[in-house]
This record gives C-alpha cells, structure tokens and sequence, in this order.
C-alpha cells in the first residue's frame, strides 16, 4: 500500500484564537521502500500559548490512521 501523509506543525501566540505554520511536509510511504519517517526541526519562536500538530495519515483516504511514536520538545 502507497500512501502519502502529510503534518502541519503551527503555533499560536494568543491562545489559539490565530496560528502561525511553522513547518508543513508531506511524505509518501510504500511498503518496498520508505516505511518510517523521521524529522527534526529546530525554530526559534517566543511567547507561543498552544503548539498545535496536525496529522493526516493518508491525504487521499480518511479511513487511514496514523501513530506518533514519540514527539520531544525542548
């Protein structure tokens, strides 16, 4: 199975009444090839009130799900 996932990751400096997007990606799984994802991102950002990840497992299928194995925030 071929899948294309996507994340967004945004934060939002009044307590989620706006958003800022700090990173989006999309990535594309297949089981003879790519199986795992692994990102790291280093942002510089202050006075954030909520971090917000959004996952979509599969962007042309909403039945699919997803798991996050770990997230570290520092």
């Amino acid at each position: 199975m071929v899948r294309t996932q996507e994340y967004v990751l945004r934060c939002s400096h009044d307590n989620g009444l706006t958003f800022e997007e700090i990173v989006r990606q999309q990535w594309t799984f297949s089981q003879d090839g790519s199986n795992k994802e692994v990102e790291d991102h280093l942002v510089a950002i202050s006075n954030v009130s909520v971090l917000e990840l959004i996952i979509t497992p599969d962007i042309t299928n909403e039945n699919v799900f997803g798991s996050l194995e770990q997230l570290r925030l520092a």
